[in-house]
């Protein structure tokens, strides 16, 4: 899965970008198995939603994924007080969404196959 990182309202260091490789991408590759291809998109904005405020949910994480050889997109976003409490939320979430998805299409694929 190739990892395409945005940041908006602040630069990005190689610590952050290390850390969305740590938190996102390794979990969902493990999870996904081999039913994602190598070259399959995984868009994730980090942004500082505000110029101004300096404290509470001014940070969000938001991921897309498109599921492959299906036209669905997984989208999640949060929003929380720091950047890596939103990359967590965010990693759950898709983990969730992931693994419920992946059983839809198991089911899916066996209901075709009897």
């Amino acid at each position: 899965m190739q990892l395409r990182l945005k940041t908006t309202g602040f630069s990005l260091t190689p610590a952050w970008e290390e850390t969305v490789r740590e938190k996102i991408l390794r979990p969902l590759s493990r999870r996904a198995g081999k039913n994602f291809p190598e070259d399959l998109p995984i868009d994730v904005e980090l942004a500082k939603i505000t110029r101004h405020h300096e404290e509470g949910k001014i940070w969000k994480c938001e991921v897309n994924l498109a599921w492959p050889h299906e036209k669905k997109t997984i989208y999640v976003e949060v929003i929380a007080e720091s950047l890596e409490a939103a990359i967590d939320e965010a990693k759950d979430e898709l983990e969730l969404q992931v693994r419920e998805n992946k059983g839809r299409w198991r089911a899916k694929f066996l209901r075709g196959a009897r």
